[in-house]
């Protein structure tokens, strides 16, 4: 059961405190606003991980590994002899290597952008209109019962209009 706390705040510097007393407590937070705080964020928080850079190293890997299998084993498979040049030439080789090392790259990119994102995302959020047009949302995940009370004194001495429960079963 994930019990939970979303805040709305009208300014920005007040969500940041607020967040940035849950955080220390060691909960787990989401920012929910309707224009991108990226650096603002980045500057409290500092910057977070980002594991894309996993899958583009993996796929570029395995783009190496298969232009260079591929073109070896199309050579060998289509013998063209050519006055005493090898059958395995190796500009070609490094050619075919590295725009499958790009293209390989690039796709497992996007593979685990689509993945990391979750897209398609299938569970059910808690939705707030006046978050998604005018207002900053701070949602604390992970909240005991007994702890209900001091994040939502937090939040609301932090400048927080309006705080609601959210309990999922």
């Amino acid at each position: 059961m994930d019990n939970s706390i979303l805040g709305k705040f009208q300014y920005v510097d007040d969500l940041l405190a607020a967040a940035e007393t849950c955080k220390q407590s060691g909960y787990a937070i989401s920012i929910i606003s309707p224009v991108p705080l990226v650096h603002e964020i980045e500057h409290t928080f500092g910057e977070g991980k980002n594991p894309i850079k996993y899958f583009t190293g993996v796929g570029a890997v395995t783009g190496l590994l298969f232009g260079i299998l591929f073109t070896i084993i199309t050579s060998l498979l289509y013998v063209l002899p050519r006055a005493g040049r090898p059958i395995i030439a190796i500009p070609p080789t490094l050619l075919i290597s590295y725009e499958t090392t790009i293209l390989f790259g690039v796709l497992f990119t996007l593979l685990g952008f689509i993945v990391l994102a979750l897209v398609p995302y299938f569970k059910e959020s808690e939705y707030d209109v006046e978050i998604a047009i005018d207002a900053f949302g701070l949602r604390v995940h992970g909240v005991g019962e007994d702890k209900f009370s001091d994040i939502e004194k937090v939040m609301r001495e932090n400048g927080s209009s309006d705080v609601k429960r959210i309990e999922k079963k």
